[in-house]
């Protein structure tokens, strides 16, 4: 009897450690999962300008579908191609992210960013001119990698912080 009783036991050990997990509880699980990924990448080839980490983040078919974006280069050198760019108009980028939100594949982050503008118009006193970028990024996220990208950046703020003034029509 006690052996069939351990049988039994033994039984409904292996049957609790086979129980799935519930389609919500995984979403929710890949949800926050990518969300640590976006957070990642940000920090690592933003922050800490580490471009031979991309790899790790952006799939080889990767495709920015942000306006402007090039349509020709895929998987991990549109970004280092973008990174480059960034990092030479401003040498001391830093990210913050703001807000971070996930379903499923999807993260959406909200985002501020921040450098001292190289080639742009100096300050009064002859310094290269401190600027603050706002924006947001939708990423399309499969087995931890960026697939797809969409940023929207205010363009307008950056051009008010160098001085160009908004002028309206004449009537």
């Amino acid at each position: 009897m006690r052996t069939c009783v351990s049988w039994v036991m033994l039984g409904l050990v292996g049957l609790t450690g086979c129980a799935t997990v519930s389609p919500a509880e995984r979403a929710r699980q890949v949800g926050e999962s990518n969300k640590e990924r976006a957070r990642l990448f940000t920090e690592e080839i933003y922050n800490q300008k580490r471009l031979e980490r991309l790899p790790e983040y952006i799939a080889a078919d990767y495709v920015d579908r942000s306006e402007g974006a090039p349509q020709d280069l895929r998987g991990p050198e549109v970004v280092r191609t973008q990174a480059e760019a960034g990092f030479t108009l401003f040498p001391d980028l830093k990210f913050e992210l703001l807000h971070v939100m996930a379903e499923d594949d999807w993260v959406m982050v909200r985002w501020r960013a921040t450098g001292t503008d190289t080639q742009g118009p100096p300050t009064a006193d002859g310094r290269s001119r401190p600027l603050t970028f706002h924006g947001d990024s939708l990423y399309r996220l499969r087995d931890g990698r960026l697939v797809e990208s969409w940023d929207l950046t205010d363009r307008l703020d950056p051009l008010l912080q160098r001085g160009f003034k908004i002028v309206p029509p004449e009537s």
